[in-house]
This record gives structure tokens, C-alpha cells and sequence, in this order.
């Protein structure tokens, strides 16, 4: 076939138009609701270790409910439900039990569009009595758990029996699952409903004392409450990055940070720093807005709190960032800190120096996991000027200085115990007092 039969109107192929219509909807959501404070974890998050970001023996909230793993603790809530109604005072009648949940459930039904908001958009598709019911039975859940931790606090004898508070793991495994971003409930909406209680039946301390109480560990700088906690993820964030340094406006940001063990070559000193806040690290010229108690830090000395590291360390990382790379754009004080650690530590070397040093405590027993671990915290988490860039810049050019890297040699070399210092000293003596004979022979 020719290319003039081609081109022919007989031959040609006639695609006639279609009009395509394409319907928008009169109102889209917005790209943030202002109050959406409960996230999925990003997907590239998510899936650079699922684990990490999944409740392993409770579900709290909608996201993760009716999960089969989970199932089990669905008893346990149930029982928990029973013991808050004995301490209320509702013994046996059903009639009487159900007296007590009048209030709070008509709070949840009336405000189950503003609960709903809290999440992320198409985070669950639960509604109805079914979301109804399981708000108030792990909001139940969580009361009675933080009573009951709150009174084992003050009598270590106390719910030795008890499913949960009797058995240490479990406890562990449920605190880290209640610091999940995914699996939680509006603060200030448990707030409301634990207040909706009589508390003159119960003696109880205010909810966020309690929250305080329960998260304890991670407040060893005993921080004052805060006020506006969006969920218990927010409140342990809160804890370990209260003392935050301040970003300057002008620097310019750092890309790269010598690791510890070259900048322990040049002559830094790694020291550890009493704990009151993890983000608190300090150097000569760089020290953070909080000016806590202390000696000055010395030129050549990094004072850093010391990071214990154990197996819910990663997972407790990796949520607190998390929260920040969909909550906290411009504040992301955790994802920071981790992005210094992972200049600082390259190898099991650089981890090895920290612990020798007391600036990093290891309960993995490997330092090749350790390394391993911060160096994959801060995979898909998006650069941002860091607080620490003015910090690093001052690291690196102390690395950088001839002066400082013949100096620490010296010293590593002919200094390095008090054996092989006295050999040198006495050594230099021997020399300084040949060459002053041998002047004075010369010259005599």
C-alpha cells in the first residue's frame, strides 16, 4: 500500500471527539484540618518497618480496632470496665453500672463529629454505636489502668494479682503501645470524660497528674504539665524535647558532621550531662537557651544527655517523628536530635567511643545494632535546617584545625596514661639537659 493510498479520505481513520466531563464536588476537604492531631504514619515511614508503628497487644481508638491479634485485651478491657464501676461505688446492679455511663456516653455521641475530626481523613471507617462503645471502653480502660499504676507507684504490693499490673512485660508492652501514634484517643476529650466521673468516689488525682504518673520515665527532668497535650504520643514528646534548643534564623544549614570517632581524633571530648531534657547538648561556644546547673563546657568538650538505648528505642523514635513530619513541620526537635546522632555515629567505632564515654547506654549488647539502628531512623525523613547546624559547624571547624588535630595526636601518642607521660616528660628532661652540655662544651 502506497503512501499516497495512506493519506487517502477513503482510507484514513476518522476518531471523532468525545466530550469527557469530569464532576467536582462542591466541597473537597481541606488539606489540614486544624484540628487533626492523629495520624496513619506516612507511607514511606510505614513501610521502612511496619513494626514499629503497630500496637502489638492493644488497640486504643479506631484505627487499629478489631485487629484479631488484639483481641485478647478486649476481655481485659471488659474487666476493667467492671473494676472502675466498683471504685465509683456500682457493685452488682447492672442497673446501677449503667448509671454511671449516662453522661459520659451521651458526651460521646453528642461530640462524635469533633473525635472524628481528630483523625486523619479516611483513617477508619468505623460509626455509629459500634465507635460509640469502643471510645468509652478504652477511654474506661486507660482510667482505670493509670488508678491502678498510680496506687502500684506508691505500694510496690499492690495488684501483685492483677492480669496486667502482676506481670512486667505485659506492662512494657502496653506503654509502648499506648505511645503509638496510630493508636490513641484526643487528650482533652479523656480529659472531659474523666471528669464526668465523681471524683470524690474515687480520691483520684486529675487526669494529666496521672498521664504524668504513667509516663514517668520519660520526664526525668520532672517537667512541669504541660497544658494543650494533643494525645499521649504529644505528652512523651513533650518530656523529651522540652528544653529544645532554639534554631537561629540565619544559620546556614550543615549537611555533613564528622562521626565521633574523627572528631574524637581532633581532640573532642565527649562528656555526659546530668538528664533533664535528651535534646539538652552543649559546647563551648554553642550552648542551648536552657542554662541549667552545671560546670561551664570546656573548648574541645561536647556535653551531651545520655541516650539509653534498648528494644523500644527505634519504635518510641520513630513515632515521635512521625507525629512531627505530619503535626510539627517547623518544630521537628526529634528528627533533629536523631539526625545528629546519625552524623555522629557511621560505624560500631563511633558507638563504642559514646559508651566508653557514658554518652550513649546500650541495653542491645551489640554495637553494630546500635549503629544500625540510628542510621536507619532518619531514612525518608525529609532534610530541614536543624537547631543543631550552628553546633556542627563549630565540631567542624575545631575537626578542621591543624592545630587541634597535631595537638590531640601529641597528646594520644606521648600522653596517652601516666606510664608513657612521665617516660616522655623525663625523656624531654634528658634531652633539654644534652643539648645544654652539648652547648656548653661547644662553646667553652
Amino acid at each position: 500500500m502506497g503512501d499516497a493510498e495512506l493519506a487517502s479520505p477513503s482510507t484514513r481513520i476518522q476518531n471523532p471527539r468525545k466530550e469527557i466531563a469530569i464532576e467536582i464536588p462542591e466541597r473537597l476537604e481541606t488539606t489540614f484540618r486544624p484540628d487533626e492531631c492523629i495520624y496513619k504514619a506516612p507511607a514511606a515511614l510505614h513501610d521502612s518497618n511496619r513494626a514499629a508503628y503497630t500496637p502489638r497487644v492493644i488497640s486504643i481508638g479506631p484505627i487499629h480496632h478489631g485487629d484479631g491479634k488484639l483481641k485478647p485485651m478486649e476481655i481485659q478491657k471488659q474487666r476493667y470496665l467492671k473494676e472502675f464501676c466498683k471504685r465509683l461505688g456500682a457493685q452488682t446492679e447492672e442497673q446501677e453500672r449503667r448509671r454511671f455511663f449516662e453522661e459520659p456516653l451521651s458526651i460521646i455521641q453528642k461530640q462524635e463529629d469533633e473525635i472524628r475530626g481528630r483523625y486523619a481523613a479516611d483513617a477508619f471507617k468505623l460509626c455509629g454505636d459500634e465507635f460509640v462503645k469502643m471510645i468509652l471502653l478504652d477511654a474506661v480502660f486507660i482510667f482505670e489502668l493509670f488508678l491502678k499504676n498510680d496506687e502500684y507507684m506508691e505500694n510496690k504490693n499492690a495488684y501483685q494479682d492483677d492480669f496486667i499490673i502482676g506481670k512486667p512485660w505485659l506492662r512494657c508492652a502496653i506503654q509502648r503501645d499506648l505511645i503509638l501514634l496510630e493508636n490513641q484517643l484526643p487528650f482533652s476529650f479523656l480529659e472531659k470524660l474523666y471528669n464526668t466521673f465523681d471524683p470524690s468516689k474515687a480520691n483520684r488525682r486529675p487526669f494529666l497528674e496521672l498521664s504524668c504518673q504513667y509516663f514517668k520515665k520519660y520526664n526525668e527532668g520532672n517537667s512541669e504539665p504541660p497544658t494543650g497535650t494533643l494525645h499521649f504520643t504529644d505528652l512523651v514528646r513533650y518530656f523529651l524535647s522540652v528544653k529544645h534548643p532554639k534554631l537561629s534564623p540565619d544559620t546556614e544549614p550543615i549537611k555533613n558532621l564528622y562521626s565521633a570517632t574523627l572528631l574524637h581524633q581532633a581532640g573532642i571530648k565527649f562528656k555526659p550531662l546530668r538528664k533533664e531534657c535528651l535534646l539538652d547538648i552543649r559546647a563551648w561556644d554553642w550552648i542551648s537557651d536552657s542554662k541549667g546547673n552545671g560546670n561551664p563546657v570546656k573548648k574541645g568538650e561536647l556535653h551531651m544527655p545520655p541516650l539509653e538505648i534498648d528494644n523500644s528505642t527505634e519504635c518510641l523514635f520513630r513515632n515521635l517523628m512521625a507525629l512531627e513530619q505530619c503535626h510539627y513541620p517547623r518544630d521537628e526537635y526529634i528528627c533533629r536530635y536523631v539526625k545528629l546522632l546519625d552524623f555522629l555515629v557511621d560505624v560500631e567505632k563511633d558507638v563504642d567511643l559514646l559508651i566508653e564515654n557514658k554518652v550513649i547506654v546500650s541495653r542491645l549488647g551489640d554495637s553494630k545494632a546500635v549503629a544500625k539502628l540510628l542510621n536507619r531512623l532518619c531514612l525518608e525523613i525529609e532534610e530541614v535546617p536543624s537547631s543543631y547546624d550552628d553546633l556542627s559547624k563549630l565540631l567542624n571547624d575545631y575537626y578542621e584545625s591543624s592545630w587541634n588535630k597535631n595537638k590531640a595526636y601529641l597528646v594520644s601518642v606521648y600522653f596517652q596514661n601516666v606510664w608513657i607521660g612521665t617516660g616522655t616528660v623525663v625523656g624531654l628532661i634528658i634531652l633539654a639537659i644534652t643539648v645544654a652540655r652539648f652547648i656548653m662544651y661547644f662553646f667553652r
